[in-house]
C-alpha cells in the first residue's frame, strides 16, 4: 500500500509538465476561492479503542490554470478538524501490595477506568498540487496535499475508581477513602502533541456552473463549483512512544491520596497504538473560479489561425 501511494505521486508529477505543455497555448489564468467541510475520523486498526466520527472545515485560495480540458490547481488553505476515540474500559493492577490488616499482609490494589474519551484538535495549513480535467459541466481533480500542522492538541477525559482485592474476601473493598479506595473520580488531561508534517492523497469530483453566459473579451467564464472531496493521509498519524495510556503510582501507600499520581497519555502517543492510523477528511466542497487573462486559441478564425500578435490583440473566436 505504501509503495502504491508513492507510485501515484510520482506518476502525477511526471504527467504534470506534459499536460501543461500540451495546453500551454490554450488556457486561462484563474483565481480560486473555496470552502469545504465534512467528517474527520481515523482509518486503521485501533486495539483497545473505537473510532468516533468527528468533523472539520477548511477555507483556501489559490491559482488555477484552465486549459481546453486540463486543470492545474495550487494554493494555500487553513484547516480545522476534531477527531475522537472512545477507549475501552480497562483495569490497572498493583499486585502484592502491603497491608498490615490483611491476613497474609498482602492484597492487590486495582484502578478501574471507564467512559474514557480522547479528542484530538488539529489546525493545519494545506498546500495542494492538484491536476484534473473538465468535461462539459463536470470536473475532477486529484493530487497530493501537504499538511503543515500548526497546532496538534488532545483532551482526554475518564472516570476512575479503585478497589482492594483480598484473597480472604469474595468481594473487593471499595469506597473507603481512608484506605485509598475511591469511586467516580473524574480525570481530565489536555496537552499539545508533537508537530507533524503529513501528505494527503486527495480526490475531488463535482459539477461546475458558469456564472457568465459567454466568454469575456479579456477573460473566460467565471464558475461556481460544488463537489465531493476526500483527503486521506498517506503517512502514519501516530506519535510512536513507549508510554502507557495511564501513568499511576506504582506502589500502594495506606491513607494516601492515590488519585494524585494519575495522568493520562493520549492514545496515539501511547504504546497502545500498535498499528498505523491515518486521518480521513471527506465531505462537500464549494469553489468560486474567477477567470482572467484567457488566451484560448481557435480552430477557425476570420483571418485564419492566430499568430502570437493576434493573440496579444485578441482574436475573435468562432469556437474553441
Amino acid at each position: 500500500m505504501k509503495h502504491s501511494y508513492h507510485l501515484l505521486l510520482v506518476t502525477l508529477l511526471l504527467l504534470l509538465p506534459l499536460s501543461v505543455k500540451a495546453d500551454d497555448n490554450l488556457g486561462a489564468h484563474s483565481f480560486v476561492v473555496w470552502a469545504n467541510g465534512g467528517i474527520s475520523n481515523y482509518i486503521g486498526s485501533t486495539p483497545g479503542a473505537k473510532i468516533g466520527i468527528g468533523g472539520g472545515g477548511a477555507i483556501g485560495l489559490g491559482y488555477e490554470w484552465r486549459g481546453t480540458a486540463f486543470l492545474l490547481q495550487t494554493g494555500l488553505a487553513g484547516k480545522y478538524a476534531q477527531t475522537g476515540l472512545r477507549i475501552d474500559d480497562a483495569t490497572y493492577t498493583l499486585y502484592n501490595q502491603l497491608d498490615p490488616q490483611a491476613v497474609d499482609g498482602q492484597f492487590d490494589y486495582q484502578y478501574i477506568q471507564s467512559n474514557r474519551r480522547d479528542q484530538y484538535t488539529t489546525i493545519a495549513m494545506q498546500i495542494p498540487l492538484m491536476v484534473g480535467a473538465h468535461i462539459n459541466r463536470f470536473y475532477f481533480l486529484v493530487g497530493p496535499k501537504l499538511n503543515l500542522n500548526v497546532i496538534n492538541s488532545y483532551k482526554a477525559e475518564a472516570t476512575y475508581s479503585a478497589v482492594g482485592i483480598y484473597k480472604e474476601f469474595f468481594d473487593p473493598f471499595a469506597a473507603m477513602p481512608n484506605h485509598g479506595f475511591f469511586t467516580d473520580y473524574n480525570l481530565s488531561t489536555s496537552d499539545r502533541t508533537s508537530m507533524k508534517v503529513n501528505v494527503a492523497g486527495s480526490v475531488e469530483l463535482g459539477a461546475e456552473i458558469p456564472l457568465t453566459s459567454t466568454a469575456k473579451k479579456n477573460g473566460g467564464e467565471n464558475y461556481f463549483r460544488i463537489a465531493f472531496f476526500a483527503d486521506m493521509n498517506i503517512l502514519d498519524d501516530r506519535i510512536k512512544s513507549d508510554q502507557p495510556m495511564l501513568e499511576y503510582p506504582q506502589q500502594y501507600t495506606s491513607n494516601a491520596d492515590m488519585t494524585s499520581g494519575l495522568k493520562m497519555v493520549d492514545y496515539l502517543s501511547s504504546n497502545a497504538a500498535t498499528s498505523p492510523v491515518r486521518n480521513l477528511f471527506a465531505g462537500v466542497k464549494l469553489t468560486f473560479v474567477l477567470t482572467s487573462g484567457v488566451k484560448y486559441g481557435c480552430v477557425m478564425c476570420e483571418s485564419g489561425y492566430p499568430t502570437r500578435r493576434d493573440r496579444r490583440r485578441g482574436s475573435r473566436l468562432l469556437f474553441y
